[in-house]
């Protein structure tokens, strides 16, 4: 039914679990580095709807390695930008050609104002270093991206309205105002420059497809990926019949996400990510597909009613943890087996 008015959410766990220090205001996507176990976490999402004064945008960094705690540790970020505006939101990375660790990483601004910062990670010093910002009419409200090389990137936009209430209305005509773009490290090009709500993208493990959620549809969409990253045709499209959010692949080709149970609760929250009296369910779903995507499984390793994380936007496993995000709260650590996913 129409906002999930007929669900509940149902507590269950893949194994003990507990929030994260460090993190209060969200982690709304998470980058794994899975040959060294850290991940990068981006926290202080400002979208549409005020944040309180005390909120920042940062970049966060979770070490798996850490042993008998739990801790995210903030990183700091060398370069000209405007750190007041600086509130992040999805986030990508590729290894360069010299080995460094890139990260693509959106940005709205106080205004609403929408760019892609790229940042290279520095091992020695365990800092970002911002390499530059880019701006682009075809980042009309950017959500997520899929790094593609040292310079290319596809982003998603889910939507066209600005303000809050014009998106509600938005939702509700049932209208596709958002896009799928792809930028070649000098200008952009529509891969679908109409359809509805387009959350979470990623490639697969193959890069040969895009996967995305299509969040106000509950679907999750595959497409083949045509010549140069030029153009997508569509593969399959799997009713979740839960709100997909941002995605992860593990090494088996699986595809990982946080989700929205009952996105009844799960908007007024959003709309005030301050107000602590509200909380809406998590969940993790983890799908696997068979070869040519022609048929899929779907586990469910993880269910919160909200009091332990509140909308749950990303889900990342690393050995036998899992880290779940959330759009503008807490950071929740996992401890999972093979048979409780």
């Amino acid at each position: 039914m129409v906002l999930d008015v007929n669900k509940r959410a149902y507590n269950h766990r893949p194994g003990a679990c507990r929030q994260v220090e460090g993190i209060a205001h969200g982690s709304e996507d998470i980058a794994l580095l899975e040959d060294e176990g850290i991940a990068f976490i981006t926290s202080g999402i400002f979208y549409m709807s005020p944040r309180g004064k005390n909120v920042k945008g940062q970049i966060f960094l979770y070490d798996f390695n850490q042993e008998g705690t739990w801790k995210a540790e903030p990183l700091k970020i060398n370069g000209k930008y405007d750190q007041e505006n600086f509130h992040p939101h999805g986030l990508s990375h590729i290894v360069t050609s010299a080995g460094v660790v890139r990260l693509f990483v959106i940005s709205h601004s106080k205004a609403f104002e929408h760019s892609v910062m790229v940042l290279d990670w520095n091992r020695k010093t365990r800092q970002l270093d911002l390499v530059k910002t880019i701006r682009d009419e075809k980042f009309i409200r950017p959500n997520d991206l899929a790094a593609v090389s040292e310079e290319a990137f596809i982003l998603s936009n889910d939507g066209s309205a600005q303000m809050a209430v014009t998106n509600l209305l938005e939702i509700l005509s049932l209208i596709p105002r958002g896009s799928v773009v792809y930028y070649d490290g000098k200008k952009s090009s529509w891969l679908i420059p109409r359809t509805t709500s387009p959350n979470g993208v990623i490639l697969d493990r193959e890069r040969k497809h895009l996967i995305v959620s299509h969040i106000n549809d509950e679907t999750l969409s595959v497409y083949k990926i045509g010549e140069n990253y030029r153009s997508l045709s569509r593969v399959i499209d799997v009713p979740l019949l839960t709100a997909a959010d941002n995605f992860y692949v593990d090494k088996d080709g699986a595809i990982w996400t946080g989700a929205h149970p009952v996105l009844k609760e799960a908007f007024p929250h959003l709309g005030d990510c301050e107000d602590l009296n509200k909380y809406a369910p998590s969940q993790v779903l983890r799908i696997e597909f068979s070869k040519g995507f022609k048929s899929w499984e779907v586990t469910e390793p993880f269910v919160d009613d909200g009091r332990l994380i509140s909308a749950s936007s990303i889900a990342v496993p690393f050995k036998n943890q899992l880290l779940i995000g959330s759009v503008c709260r807490q950071l929740v650590h996992c401890d999972i087996t093979a048979e409780t996913i």
